[in-house]
């Protein structure tokens, strides 16, 4: 009995052992991080607010994490493509996203091919807010959403850029409303909504930010968070206007589900920089982008709350 305990005793040590070992380099790959360079998927085209703001990052991170930090853009159902992407990568710390948390918090509730919740990914950090609104160019017949509005009810079938499903949702709630027929024009990133403005393609589009670029040029009829901008502190939201579909968005690290602990707080530190460094403020100023940084764990809870918030608003809420 005493020999088959002891050899018992010992198989386990032995199976305690190998178990450790196999861990031993995933421990250790952790704290190594990182040791070659690093992608980061962008979910819009080139030339937009988020893909700026994104290389201003990449550069930040390059810099913190000693690897370079190569930015690919991957645009497509508003960030569901380059999400997708993510959930099939290796959980390593070698592929991130860079992007709006509306792929997380809004756009399973308005897009029948989104499916993802707070829980599908991890989250390093966020560092920007958009803001985001209704713009026009300085010369469209209106100033204000109400003036928006009659301007459409007397012109059927107009032509408004569409970068991502939230943009149609805040659209198809004015029209329900107020009985507008609006024509959705697709684009693919913020240059493109910005080149089809300022050509005068549409009469107004639903921009993140960067249309603060062009002072001169655009307007902000409506601001679609729960805030005034800080850029337009004049321009009313689309609260006080009496539509309480306000939703706010900002730049987040996205990693795939089960990135250990010690890489996302590699990369949320490394993060953290951006928010003091020189270049990385000269081009968020540049856009009138604000920079709010939150750690891993406040962009966690950040997405968590916003989801439940941005359910009730684009469902009944079931």
């Amino acid at each position: 009995m005493k020999c088959f305990e002891r050899r018992a005793i010992l198989g386990l040590a032995a199976s305690l052992a190998i178990a450790s070992a196999g861990l031993l380099p995933d421990l250790a790959a952790a704290q190594d991080y990182p040791t070659k360079p690093v992608t980061m998927l962008v979910g819009y085209g080139a030339g937009g607010q988020t893909d700026l703001v994104a290389r201003g990052a990449a550069r930040v991170l390059a810099e913190q994490l000693g690897q370079p930090v190569n930015v690919v853009n991957k645009p497509g159902a508003g960030g569901a493509v380059a999400a997708r992407e993510l959930t099939q990568a290796a959980p390593d710390g070698y592929t991130i996203l860079f992007h709006s948390n509306s792929v997380v918090n809004s756009a399973p509730f308005i897009m029948d091919q989104v499916n993802f919740t707070p829980d599908d990914f991890e989250y390093a950090g966020m560092i920007t807010a958009y803001q985001t609104g209704l713009v026009a160019h300085v010369d469209a017949p209106f100033d204000d959403l109400k003036g928006f509005i009659a301007w459409a009810r007397e012109n059927p079938h107009f032509a408004y850029a569409a970068l991502s499903p939230e943009a149609r949702m805040y659209m198809d709630t004015l029209a329900e409303a107020n009985g507008l027929e609006p024509n959705a024009v697709p684009v693919q990133s913020g240059g493109e909504m910005i080149t089809a403005l300022l050509g005068k393609q549409v009469i107004a589009a639903f921009s993140g930010g960067i249309h603060y670029r062009y002072p001169d040029e655009l307007k902000t009829i409506s601001a679609t968070t729960t805030f005034r901008h800080p850029s337009a502190p004049d321009v009313a939201s689309i609260e006080e206007d009496g539509y309480p579909i306000g939703m706010d968005t900002r730049t987040t690290l996205f990693l795939p589900k089960g990135t250990p602990r010690e890489v996302l707080e590699r990369i949320s530190d490394a993060l953290s920089a951006a928010a003091d460094d020189a270049d990385f403020k000269k081009v968020t100023d540049g856009a009138n982008i604000p920079i709010m940084y939150m750690n891993l764990d406040e962009a966690r809870a950040e997405i968590e709350a916003t989801y439940a918030k941005h359910k009730g608003i684009l469902t009944d809420g079931s």
